[in-house]
């Protein structure tokens, strides 16, 4: 599918939910757009994570995005004309130790005080008063809870947007891969899709885990690497009603729109490649503070250690990239979520995915101009939380496409912090 028109004011590269949204909303402001995607919509990240909507618990440097992505989350069906499963019934996260309480109470006094949002502390009994379906003597110390969190169906809402663009007259290449970004004179020029030369003096490069090979081409060694992660979804249980979004025991619970219960465990696997050992002074201080945050397959390359991938879904598209599942990490998950909620130890998987996060050392997304080159920006390395800030991810790059100013602050987003070396994470 190869659009006939050649010259647009903006290209999108990567059709998932932060691709998809930049398209919309620079279509909106009447800019000529072209997407492109290499396989289908949603057919990554976007539509293979967990599902929450979350403002709690987040890096502050990405929080104001997160804010803003709520009041869009909050209205998106009747600005989309289209159902993408939203429900706002708040994020829950349990504590079951003295350290973890006192983790969440430090955020739950920033993200109150600093930016004015809803979270607050519950103690043990309060916490079961929220979710009266919690095992009793689990040992719940408190929680944090946010109530103007919420959660949507990841590939429906991609394909929400996706659609909407369309709608609003963005040209779509859907199937095959970008070749490379070209430039010239110090700025962009256009975008490479097979022989086709697309041109552009704006772009935005949005492409997920792909996105380094591209803007290495251009001169940004950006260090982003591969987490592959794992997501089951049980048998459906409709009379089991969950309101929250609930995180305990490094495990993520989310029900569905049809009664499901979609959960993971927190990490994923890190399937070193040959291109890895280039980043690997990045990720020392990352590897030193979450020492427990992916598990390192170096025998990724070998074919006999790429393990099986999940069956095709009828609701997830296809994706020409072999996703191995972890049945281990699916066990874990099972486990966790039976101990939390024993009315749902008669409950089974029906089904388990995988996808590849993108991620950064800092483990906060880069978004922004890509300097020296004029006209190039750059929106990944979410770091496997970048469905509920996508949408305002989209926004925000429509509007440096256009030559204006964000409207939330990224100042600590910027690609270009990590030219002049390893950075150590941290959470101002």
């Amino acid at each position: 599918m190869q659009p006939a028109t050649r010259r647009y004011d903006l290209i999108v590269i990567g059709g998932g939910i932060v691709g998809c949204s930049t398209a919309l909303y620079a279509a909106r402001q009447g800019m000529s757009c072209l997407l492109i995607e290499r396989d289908t919509p949603g057919s990554a990240q976007s539509g293979r994570n967990l599902g929450f909507v979350r403002q709690q618990a987040r890096d502050f440097r990405e929080l104001a995005l997160m804010v803003g992505a709520m009041r869009i989350w909050e209205g998106v069906e009747a600005d989309l004309g289209r159902s993408v499963g939203w429900h706002q019934g708040g994020n829950l996260s349990l504590a079951f130790s003295e350290a973890e309480l006192a983790s969440l109470q430090t955020w739950q006094q920033r993200g109150a005080g600093e930016f004015g949002l809803d979270t607050r502390m519950l103690a043990s009994a309060e916490t079961r008063a929220l979710v009266p379906e919690l095992a009793p003597g689990i040992g719940i110390l408190g929680s944090m809870f946010t109530a103007s969190d919420g959660r949507a169906e990841p590939t429906r809402a991609t394909r929400a947007f996706f659609e909407a663009a369309m709608e609003s007259g963005v040209a779509v290449s859907l199937g095959q891969p970008v070749a490379r970004i070209d430039t010239g004179g110090g700025r962009v020029t256009g975008v490479w899709v097979g022989n086709h030369l697309y041109h552009a003096d704006r772009v935005v490069c949005s492409a997920g885990a792909h996105s380094a090979a591209l803007l290495r081409h251009i001169g940004l060694d950006l260090p982003q690497e591969r987490i592959r992660a794992t997501v089951a979804r049980t048998m459906p249980r409709p009379d089991l009603r969950l309101g929250p979004c609930v995180s305990g025991f490094q495990t993520g619970i989310r029900q569905d729109v049809n009664g499901a219960f979609v959960i993971s465990v927190a990490g994923g696997e890190y399937d070193v490649r040959l291109d890895s050992w280039r980043n690997m002074r990045w990720y020392a201080q990352t590897r030193k503070d979450n020492p427990d945050a992916a598990r390192v397959n170096y025998l990724a390359m070998l074919p006999r250690a790429k393990g099986a991938s999940a069956p095709p879904l009828a609701d997830i598209p296809p994706t020409r990239d072999h996703v191995a599942i972890e049945a281990y990490r699916v066990e874990q998950a099972l486990a966790d979520f039976r101990q939390i909620f024993p009315a749902a130890q008669d409950l089974g998987i029906d089904t388990a995915w995988a996808g590849i996060i993108d991620t950064l050392p800092d483990v906060i997304p880069a978004i922004g101009p890509v300097e020296p080159v004029q006209g190039l920006l750059a929106a990944t390395g979410f770091s496997g939380h970048g469905f509920g800030p996508g949408p305002m991810a989209g926004k925000v790059l429509a509007e440096l496409a256009a030559g204006r100013v964000s409207p939330v602050d990224i100042s600590g987003l910027s690609p270009m912090r990590f030219k002049d070396g390893p950075l150590k994470r941290s959470t101002t």
